[in-house]
């Protein structure tokens, strides 16, 4: 008996303690008028978007900033240069399969683009220019499945097929009695439109015998680099 009236003693605080409270509440709450309320919430409004405006100002200065330093590395790659007819075209589209690898830009024949005139980022070789239309063109990089050029293997400049195949690149036709090693570095083939490519364009990760030949894997990441302008070779100048 005694536990039961407790119970029921304790009931009945606990409902009348809640209606004090939320008699309380409300009149707490109601000595914020609305005047008070603005303020306050103007106050957060402003300073919220104001952190956001912030943020969204650093990121376009970043962004315009790294654009600024890949621009100027292209320019002193003209600058070092001189003997070379250099272009520059802002990159329009990648081709959304991987097994492509095709990048467009909106210059053409008439701006005196040609097929097979290579091309470069600011930081590295990309591939060479594909089809060519009047007003824009393709450009094929390493791993696309209709690139195909002569490079140079190893301190030795063993000459090989560099081609692709829509996931990776790989060296084709030099004889498996060839002393090529795993990091060895790759090499355009020897030329003046080549010469300001003496660093290396890739280098060896896996080499594999057939037939009589070495395939050689390289290391190659065209495709994922983030760019979004590049430099055009178009010839040499007069």
């Amino acid at each position: 008996m005694i536990l039961k009236k407790n119970k029921k003693k304790f009931f009945i605080f606990s409902v009348f303690s809640f209606l004090i409270f939320i008699f309380f509440w409300l009149n707490i709450n109601s000595i914020f008028n609305s005047g008070t309320k603005d303020f306050f919430s103007s106050f957060y409004n402003y300073h919220f978007s104001y952190k956001l405006d912030n943020k969204d100002d650093n990121e376009k200065y970043n962004a315009l900033r790294k654009e600024n330093t890949k621009l100027k590395n292209l320019l002193d790659i003209k600058n070092n240069n001189k003997k070379l007819k250099i272009i520059f075209s802002k990159v329009i589209f990648k081709y959304p399969s991987i097994l492509n690898n095709t990048f467009f830009v909106p210059l053409g024949a008439e701006d005196g683009v040609q097929e097979d005139q290579l091309v470069f980022s600011d930081k590295n070789f990309i591939g060479k220019i594909g089809d060519v239309n009047e007003s824009h063109s393709e450009i094929y990089s390493i791993q696309n499945l209709n690139f195909v050029m002569i490079v140079e293997v190893g301190d030795e400049k063993h000459k090989g097929i560099l081609k692709g195949d829509g996931f990776s690149s790989y060296i084709k036709y030099i004889q498996d009695t060839t002393n090529i090693s795993i990091g060895d570095k790759v090499y355009l083939q020897n030329s003046e439109e080549a010469e300001f490519f003496l660093k290396p364009i890739a280098e060896v990760t896996r080499i594999e015998k057939k037939k009589g030949f070495l395939k050689i894997y390289i290391s190659s990441d065209t495709f994922s680099s983030n760019f979004e302008y590049v430099g055009i070779i178009s010839n040499k100048n007069d």
